[in-house]
């Protein structure tokens, strides 16, 4: 009765690892086509045919364990004697379901391989297309004849050209990336290398030449920007001389002394003005110069019509402020060299007062005060000795000029010399006493401290 049921429990056993290699091999023979179709050649849905491979790949790395349970139950039939007598056609079906297992897991792997392949392909032709693409919008707006047509138009595009120029320095590190994708393609053997060469060549070729129509735009551009600052600069130089023609054309020299002493600093003020634009003309004539040997080829004016009309105009300008000049200084009269003669000679009275005085200092405090206040003094006597030498100047180019009052002229300019000198030397004298007053009350105080230490 045991040996029955043994016979009987081995029976069952040997016929499920017939239904489960059965169902293996069905599963298998399943698998394989999708395995082995050659979907990888149809370059749509590339990408999710790779996909759907990869949860393929997953589901057969799912099933090895059960696979090698049924290899392994079989084998272990075939060492207990399990097999009824047919140990032969077990090791045939187990060899069988092996071979089997390998060929899909190999075909899977292959597939495998050729989708990445075939991906990394599509990729590639991708995004060579998207560079086409772009190095044609690139190439359009760097082959443009638009180079401003005033200042604000020129800076405009030189800030577009800006953005540009960052683009194409951003797409560097893109065209090395095809060329990797390149080189990895070709290396591989399994494409057309001489396509996939070409295509990355030409790429290549157009990218290089963007550059360099890049740099000859951003040339031009510069030079554009060059000319029309000379016209903004040009018309501001235009407009600032009109408007001071306007007043060195002026009729009015001044009614009084006031008027004419008004008029004179605003005077001198503008021929400092023009001084100073003189170099901006002077340059804008050589701008002209320039642009004209260039022969610039865009709109925005003639720079060969523009620099001499700005110099002409000038030298017209100076031409009537040095009239005006001499129009004013026809009004600088004896009145206004009695007026400075008089404030000259009061501030000498003052200041002859001042030095007159009797007071040296008592203390070494008081006399210290004192010679900070000369010191302050004969600065204001040097710069007030500078303004007596111009009133002189003054009286002198009357004299030259045979005013009327020439003997007034000359005595008035006599007496302030002798006024200063006499200034001069009380001045001198009170610095003297100052500091032999200065020097006893420090022997005084020396000897007192001696004294005080000798005790």
């Amino acid at each position: 009765m045991i040996e029955k049921r043994s016979k009987l429990g081995e029976s069952q056993t040997l016929q499920q690892f017939s239904r489960d290699v059965d169902e293996i091999e069905a599963w298998i023979s399943e698998k394989l086509q999708t395995a082995t179709d050659e979907s990888y050649k149809d370059p749509t849905n590339i990408q999710s045919k790779h996909q759907k491979h990869q949860a393929f790949e997953a589901e057969l790395h799912a099933n090895a364990d059960r696979i090698r349970g049924v290899i392994d139950t079989g084998n272990a039939l075939i060492q207990r004697g399990g097999c009824a007598g047919s140990e032969d056609a077990v090791k045939a079906r187990l060899n069988a379901l092996d071979e089997q297992w390998q060929f899909l897991v190999n075909k899977s792997a292959e597939k495998s391989q050729k989708l990445k392949e075939a991906n990394k392909q599509q990729n590639f032709n991708t995004g060579i297309k998207d560079f086409d693409f772009w190095l044609s919008e690139v190439e359009a707006l760097l082959a443009s004849e638009d180079y401003g047509k005033d200042l604000a138009s020129v800076n405009n595009l030189l800030k577009k050209h800006q953005l540009l120029e960052a683009d194409i320095s951003a797409h560097e590190d893109r065209l090395k990336d095809l060329n990797g994708q390149a080189d990895s393609l070709m290396a591989s053997n399994a494409f057309d290398t001489t396509q996939v060469k070409d295509k990355r060549d030409a790429v290549n070729g157009r990218f290089t030449k963007i550059k360099s129509m890049a740099a000859g735009r951003r040339a031009k551009l510069n030079e554009s920007h060059r000319l029309h600052q000379f016209f903004r600069d040009l018309d501001d130089e235009e407009s600032w001389i009109k408007e001071k023609k306007l007043l060195v054309g002026s009729e009015d020299y001044g009614r009084d002394l006031t008027g004419v002493q008004n008029l004179r600093k605003k005077h001198k003020r503008l021929e400092a003005e023009l001084g100073a634009h003189e170099p901006a003309i002077q340059s804008g004539v050589g701008h002209r110069e320039e642009a004209v040997g260039r022969q610039h080829h865009w709109t925005g004016g003639d720079p060969a019509e523009a620099g001499p009309v700005s110099w002409t105009t000038g030298r017209s300008s100076r031409t009537y402020l040095e009239r005006g000049g001499r129009g004013w200084r026809s009004r600088w009269s004896t009145s206004s060299l009695w007026r400075m003669w008089r404030r000259k000679k009061q501030w000498i009275n003052e200041k002859l007062n001042l030095v007159g005085s009797e007071d040296y200092g008592d203390t070494l405090a008081a006399v210290q005060g004192l010679l900070k206040k000369h010191e302050a003094f004969e600065t204001d006597f040097t710069v007030h000795r500078d303004r007596v030498s111009d009133v002189c100047a003054n009286g002198e180019e009357l004299i030259k000029k045979n005013n009327h009052h020439v003997d007034n002229i000359s005595a008035k300019m006599a007496a302030l010399r002798g006024k200063v000198s006499e200034l001069d030397r009380a001045a001198a004298q009170r610095k003297a006493k100052l500091d032999e007053n200065s020097a006893f009350l420090q022997f005084n105080w020396k000897a007192d401290c001696g004294g005080v230490l000798d005790w």
